[in-house]
């Protein structure tokens, strides 16, 4: 596993190199708060070893929460001004680390303050998205020792697999993956998902096209519009057809969830819905989200097969990309190109999972086939 010494320059090949192909002569923006600064940084020197040029945007966390003692709402400083979406969106790759670090605190503020921080980011990612411009965001921004307390995580431990999920996965591989399993989920009728904890459901897909993150952003994804990777990398996800989900769904892997970490979920699904459901931690958090859900919460919208072979199980915020871990999730999915449009998420990820659609195997037990 890469020390902490070692593990901004690696970090930074990996973005600029493998995710997003950085080209001599062109334009770098780095994005980032100061508990990301290491990286950052790497990432601004690995693009001048490379022939790019870099600029970056730091967003202090001492100005950030002493802003927020100021008169006046926050949506007037929130954000990158005009002039730095404006630049931004001039660059040709773009790497980003969210903040803030306190992200706890940032959550526990009444929503009329804190509505125009979580959003802060949104008009320029549309704005690069627009312009098609090659972004990864990278998941290390969501490591902080506050995150961590509140997940009941040990921080370093989270940062070192993510890291390492980041620097050891074979890329070439998990293209490979991504691209076999976006076309069965593509052209498959049915879908059937079982684990030895007594997981067993189906599931029909409509020929949606999954949405798959294979960690680099090449031209065939730029010309679909899929020009932002996460980092790690590693999962196909897709709008199942709602309404037919039948079956049992056992979670052996946490959820953390925007409003806390819940595990040892178990799902009972009929006819597409969320009919009962059981935790043995965090049945609360998840209960008091459902109950103020809209209309479409209880509809399960969305299958994500991980590919990432290098992740540990159950790492924060990447549960999904283990190799060969099912998720299933409940609420919206237009965004994938499903039909529910429920402003609600929540979801259930099972490991050691066996998956087949049409009878053809995608993984056995874990195992990416």
């Amino acid at each position: 596993m890469p020390s902490n010494e070692a593990s901004p320059p690696a970090v930074a090949r990996a973005l600029l190199g493998s995710a997003l192909a950085v080209r001599r002569g062109e334009h770098v923006a780095v994005l980032t708060w100061n508990h990301t600064l290491p990286w950052a940084t790497a990432c601004v020197t690995e693009a001048r070893r490379l022939g790019a040029r870099p600029f970056l945007v730091l967003e202090d966390e001492d100005a950030f929460w002493r802003s927020l003692d100021l008169p006046g709402s926050p949506a007037r400083w929130s954000g990158p001004s005009p002039p730095v979406v404006a630049a931004v969106s001039r660059a040709d790759a773009i790497v980003y680390f969210p903040g803030p670090a306190d992200r706890p605190r940032l959550r526990a503020m009444p929503p009329q303050r804190s509505a125009s921080l979580l959003g802060a980011d949104d008009e320029w990612l549309r704005r690069t998205q627009r312009a098609r411009i090659r972004t990864v965001r990278c998941l290390l921004g969501y490591v902080s020792d506050a995150q961590a307390e509140r997940w009941s995580v040990p921080a370093a431990t989270w940062r070192s697999q993510l890291i390492r999920a980041i620097t050891e996965v074979d890329y070439a591989a998990l293209a490979r993956d991504a691209k076999r399993t976006a076309r069965l989920l593509r052209t498959g009728r049915t879908l059937r998902v079982t684990a030895a904890n007594g997981t067993d459901v189906s599931l029909r897909l409509r020929g949606r096209t999954p949405w798959v993150d294979d960690g680099r952003i090449d031209r065939d994804d730029r010309r679909h519009g899929r020009t932002v990777s996460a980092s790690p990398a590693g999962s196909a996800v897709v709008a199942v057809e709602e309404g037919s989900a039948e079956g049992t769904v056992v979670g052996n892997r946490p959820s953390f969830l925007s409003s806390g970490r819940v595990a040892g979920a178990q799902w009972e699904v009929e006819r597409g819905r969320l009919r009962n459901y059981w935790y043995t931690e965090g049945a609360e958090t998840f209960e008091a989200d459902f109950a103020w859900a809209p209309r479409g919460r209880e509809v399960v919208a969305l299958f994500a097969l991980g590919l990432n072979t290098a992740l540990a199980p159950g790492v924060p915020q990447a549960e999904d990309e283990e190799a060969g871990t099912v998720t299933l999730a409940v609420g919206g999915n237009t965004i994938y190109g499903g039909r529910n449009r429920c402003r609600y998420l929540s979801w259930i990820t099972v490991g050691e999972a066996t998956v087949t659609v049409d009878g053809h195997p995608l993984a056995d037990r874990g195992k990416l086939l």
